[in-house]
């Protein structure tokens, strides 16, 4: 029974489902560097973490990697095809990489053009090298296995070495990063040689400083650099200041007598003393008759003035 609401009429009204090829381009299409970069890390964590974990000989560390590969049992399927996987995963990174740094290539955060096909196809060839790793297990031919994983680290120690000139103008976190890859790599080569790790923990150790580049720099292309920090202009001097009030002194209206009424040490003593200051100009400022004695009074009196005795 066919109805309106049966199941088959459902399904046949519903939207087809888009074929797993179409739905890996989409998402190819519209993903970054970075999330690429990030998903391929990611899967070669796991899939080396399950072969390690399945492995029968749990010994293995004692030699490299490759010897998780060498058996025909889960584990060493399951570590073949990671690294087959992996290496894919980084030729589609080189790929995001070349459309990102061509969008960017001849302006300020990218000079060289050229960087933009010589950086994305060095990664690329170092994910062909790492995906023959995972085709050529070292039990198989040990030759050529050997010489993957050398052209895959060869790869990048080229891109480091040309990063100088290819990747100018770029943010500067690069060039800290590329010194210390470069310096971390020939740390590692001396112990390994030495005889101190073996080269289980050499392969660690450099891959892992191999991926965090790689992830590093697909984070950092198109970013402008740092604005440098201007600084404060230099303050000299105190900035504190001491103002100290003297307290105001009362005045009064008084006569101001004349400079000839007044004593030799006046000035300084006006200065020091204000108050026998004002005394003296109140006494040399009493001018007024009144306080004086009139000639004929003085006469009276019996007294003789200069111009009686004249």
């Amino acid at each position: 029974m066919k109805g309106p609401s049966s199941p088959v009429a459902l399904l046949a009204d519903a939207p087809a489902l888009p074929r797993p090829d179409v739905l890996a381009r989409a998402l190819l299409r519209d993903s970054t560097a970075s999330q690429v970069g990030f998903a391929t890390a990611a899967l070669l964590g796991v899939g080396l973490l399950i072969s390690i974990v399945t492995t029968p000989d749990p010994l293995w560390w004692h030699l490299h990697f490759s010897r998780l590969g060498t058996f025909a049992t889960f584990s060493g399927y399951a570590f073949n095809a990671t690294i087959v996987l992996t290496g894919a995963g980084v030729v589609a990174f080189g790929l995001r990489l070349r459309r990102e740094m061509v969008r960017h290539a001849g302006t300020a955060v990218l000079t060289n053009r050229r960087a933009a096909t010589v950086v994305p196809v060095l990664v690329a060839l170092l994910g062909i090298h790492l995906s023959f790793v995972g085709f050529i297990p070292v039990n198989s031919n040990e030759f050529l296995h050997d010489r993957s994983s050398t052209g895959a680290v060869l790869c990048f120690v080229v891109i480091l070495l040309c990063s100088r000139w290819m990747l100018r103008g770029m943010h500067r976190v690069i060039t800290r990063a590329s010194r210390f890859v470069g310096i971390g790599l020939v740390a590692t080569l001396a112990p390994y040689i030495g005889g101190f790790i073996n080269l289980a923990a050499f392969e660690l150790i450099v891959f892992a400083q191999v991926f965090w580049w790689l992830l590093l720099f697909s984070r950092t292309i198109g970013r402008a650099p740092d604005q440098p920090v201007r600084p404060d202009p230099t303050r000299t001097g105190s900035m504190h200041r001491t103002v100290i009030v003297s307290p105001r002194v009362p005045t009064e209206h008084v006569a101001v007598a004349g400079r000839a009424n007044l004593p030799a040490h006046f000035p300084l003593r006006a200065a020091t003393h204000p108050a026998a200051t004002q005394h003296a100009r109140r006494s040399a400022g009493h001018g007024d008759t009144s306080h004086r004695p009139d000639l004929a009074h003085h006469r009276a009196r019996g007294g003789r003035t200069e111009v009686d005795r004249t």
